[in-house]
């Protein structure tokens, strides 16, 4: 039997830490896939509603910005502060500093550590600055070739480099185990996750990690739990407190690294002896949906990359596609350059015929106007082919048309067109998967009013068991009342209550005589005096330990029936139809769309996007300054030829200046035909590369199958080999597993107050 216990528990144990490494990092995963972390239990619940139950949560980031060596550079937090009450006002504990609503107009005041918002109902999204000890310190170190190296020294070296994360566990409180005290650390998960080129690292490595390599790119992550192998005291199972990753490097540059520490997943790990089986088997069966959960998972992934590599041939077709429209641009341009070319050579004819255009004025003016309008009709072609439509060119109009299209292009008005389309498709983005945000905030409020009703129905039980309990007990005590009573009117007799008693017996005291002596007590125990000693005994019979343990038992045994509990599930599903609380759900769902929008908006991809779009545009304002000044260059001709009658040397003079500047557009027209071809080179060359993307969407298919299958096995195999965690020394293991979860759940946020906390360190980046 003990055997068995401690297999379940291994099991548990092993699991559960498996659990936590996996969670921190797999976040934006589990939201895609509608999961979350398991449900704290009912005792957790109420243990935590139980601490500051007079202030509200808080969920607290702090993200640490680093330097590469780890050291930290700033420290920023960010808050929710929740109103599920709808309270006007909140009152927090916080150390923070230069606190700055992000997401509101409601102000506070501050009275020592404490912080009062004017809430008017509403949740609170702020940050601040603070100088605190960190509870996971992190150094970052760097050897190239075997020999340490600094981060800036290394950039753009090329060898065998090793990257090292360490991390130190700085929080931790004395417990007593056993009788001896010990020094227990808060549970910390560290996950840390880089990306590495596959142009500059090859042959990587990792130990306390994992790789995923996309053909372009390595995915490395890595686990450690810094702390946790001294506070469970076992060499029977090594608990990795570092992540370290190696490769052969050519040109070394990194990008930011990110890791992520978090204690929740050891808040709600609690093990039990006293009621082993049934504890054990609800465990196990959480552990078992888990797992589940997490080979679905596996076979989802694995799925999609099989429906990606199915579209892959819609990809194939399209970039034929664009092959094909390329060699018909070429084509299109290069006609274009020869049409240049006969231009320039036309107007190097037109200088010379100037002494026939002397004779003929009207004939040469009618020429002029045709060239000019040609120069139009082919700037009209390139406007449209650059994407510019709705704009017509002529003779009166071509000079104040380019200026308000580079006005257009060259103003607030292009970047505000950028962000309404980059907000536009990220709103589009995120509204797509607004169901799977309401899911999640209906899943947190449920548990929240859940919490609320168990209160009230319990307050309810102990109402009624109190009754039924003063109603015995003040039966027992009138019995005593009226015992001293009778002993008062006998002893006024002459006679003790034995005495009494034996002359009824032995028939010396009649039945009138019993009657009288009966009718004296009755007086006195209906007479305020002893109806005043029979409340004060009931009052204190009742605030004795005996009969409060006699009530809570009572509730206890009330809260477990069929009876209660339907009660309880009633109104909890009545409270979570009403209107109150589905406004508060849609309030907060809509926040965090809110929030979700914001926070991809202001992404770097998102934003490179929208100065990527800008530099477009910059170019292209430039070379509609360059056809301006062309066109202002012919019609500085074409004007001075209508006023020939000044002279044929002006007119000569003009025909200079065209023949330059169709010189210059001829010049122009060739390097746009080179820049053609090389288009349409790049573009054959990502022809011939599709078939090697394919390659790499059916290999990165390859392995989530073996993703999947690897899950499975882990399953099936590797939990058994967990079990030596605890064999042979059952109770100090479970002891200071138990410390560990109490240690993790009297922790609170980094700032002070009740709370979730997770902190995200960004290191920075090293560049050539």
């Amino acid at each position: 039997m003990k055997q068995s216990l401690i297999k379940k528990i291994s099991y548990i144990a092993a699991c559960t830490m498996l659990a936590g490494a996996v969670g921190a990092t797999a976040a934006y995963a589990v939201s895609e896939n509608n999961e979350s972390a398991p449900e704290p239990t009912e005792t957790a619940v109420e243990e935590a509603d139980a601490k500051n139950e007079d202030e509200p949560q808080k969920d607290e980031t702090v993200y640490v910005l680093a330097n590469a060596n780890g050291s930290t550079n700033k420290v920023i937090v960010s808050d929710h502060l929740r109103n599920p009450g709808a309270e006007n006002t909140l009152t927090e504990t916080s150390s923070l500093t230069g606190v700055t609503n992000v997401k509101g107009d409601e102000t506070f005041s501050e009275n020592g550590g404490e912080r009062t918002w004017n809430a008017a109902g509403s949740d609170i999204y702020y940050q601040g600055t603070s100088n605190g000890e960190l509870p996971i310190g992190m150094s970052v170190t760097y050897t190239l070739n075997g020999t340490e190296i600094s981060p800036s020294e290394l950039a753009g070296k090329s060898g065998k480099v090793t990257i090292r994360f360490d991390y130190t566990n700085n929080k931790s409180e004395e417990k007593t185990i056993n009788g001896e005290k010990i020094k227990i650390y808060v549970p910390f998960a560290a996950i840390t996750g880089m990306m590495l080129d596959n142009e500059h690292f090859r042959n990587v490595e990792v130990t306390n990690g994992k790789t995923v390599d996309d053909g372009d790119r390595t995915f490395v992550v890595g686990t450690a739990f810094p702390g946790l192998s001294e506070s469970l005291d076992t060499e029977k199972v090594e608990i990795p407190e570092y992540f370290e990753v190696s490769a052969d490097v050519t040109d070394f540059e990194l990008t930011n690294t990110v890791t992520v520490a978090t204690n929740e997943v050891f808040n709600n790990l609690k093990l039990d002896l006293g009621d082993e089986e049934k504890t054990l088997t609800e465990d196990i069966d959480k552990l078992s949906d888990a797992m589940n959960k997490l080979m679905d998972g596996s076979d989802q992934l694995r799925d999609g990359l099989a429906e990606l590599l199915d579209k892959s041939s819609a990809l194939t077709d399209g970039v034929g596609a664009l092959y094909d429209g390329a060699g018909q641009l070429k084509d299109g341009i290069t006609a274009a350059n020869d049409g240049a070319a006969q231009l320039y050579t036309g107007s190097t004819q037109l200088s010379a015929g100037l002494d026939t255009l002397v004779s003929n004025n009207a004939t040469l003016t009618a020429g002029s106007e045709q060239v000019f309008n040609s120069l139009l009709d082919m700037a009209n072609t390139q406007l449209e082919a650059a994407g510019i439509t709705g704009y017509k060119l002529t003779i009166d109009n071509y000079a104040e048309t380019l200026d308000k299209i580079i006005a257009s292009l060259d103003g607030g008005d292009v970047l505000k067109t950028a962000n309404d389309t980059a907000m536009k498709q990220v709103t589009e983005a995120v509204e797509a998967n607004r169901g799977k945000v309401e899911a999640e905030v209906t899943k947190a409020v449920r548990e929240q009013v859940s919490a609320k009703v168990d209160e009230g129905v319990k307050a309810a039980v102990t109402e009624k068991v109190t009754e039924a309990v003063k109603q015995t007990v003040s039966g027992k005590v009138s019995e005593a009342v009226k015992a001293k009573v009778l002993e008062g009117v006998l002893a006024a007799q002459g006679m003790t209550a034995e005495q009494y008693q034996q002359g009824i017996e032995a028939g010396m005291i009649d039945e009138s005589a019993q009657a009288k002596i009966n009718a004296a007590v009755d007086m006195q125990m209906q007479s305020d005096e002893v109806k005043a000693q029979l409340e004060a005994a009931l009052e204190q019979q009742m605030q004795t330990d005996e009969v409060k343990a006699q009530i809570e038992a009572a509730v206890g045994q009330q809260m477990q029936t069929a009876e209660v509990k339907a009660q309880a599930q009633a109104a909890l599903d009545q409270q979570m139809q009403s209107d109150e609380v589905k406004a508060i759900i849609a309030k907060t769902t809509d926040e965090k769309i809110a929030e979700l929008i914001d926070e991809n908006f202001n992404s770097k991809e998102v934003q490179d996007k929208i100065k990527a779009g800008l530099a477009t545009a910059k170019e292209g304002v430039a070379k509609l300054h360059e056809l301006k000044t062309q066109l202002d260059s012919y019609n500085t001709f074409y004007t001075g030829l209508a006023q020939y009658t000044d002279g044929v040397a002006q007119a000569a003079d003009g025909a200079k200046q065209v023949n330059s500047g169709l010189g210059e557009l001829s010049t122009g027209t060739a390097q746009l035909a080179d820049g053609s071809g090389q288009l349409y080179d790049g573009i054959a060359q990502l022809d011939a590369g599709v078939p090697a993307l394919i390659d790499g969407i059916t290999q990165l298919a390859d392995g989530s199958e073996q993703l999947s299958d690897g899950c499975r096995k882990f399953n099936d195999e590797g939990i058994s080999k967990i079990i030596t965690l605890v064999d042979g020394d059952l109770g100090s293991i479970i002891d200071r597993f138990n410390a560990v979860s109490d240690v993790s759940k009297d922790y609170e946020t980094f700032t002070g107050g009740s709370g979730n906390v997770k902190f995200i360190y960004r290191t920075e980046a090293i560049e050539k």
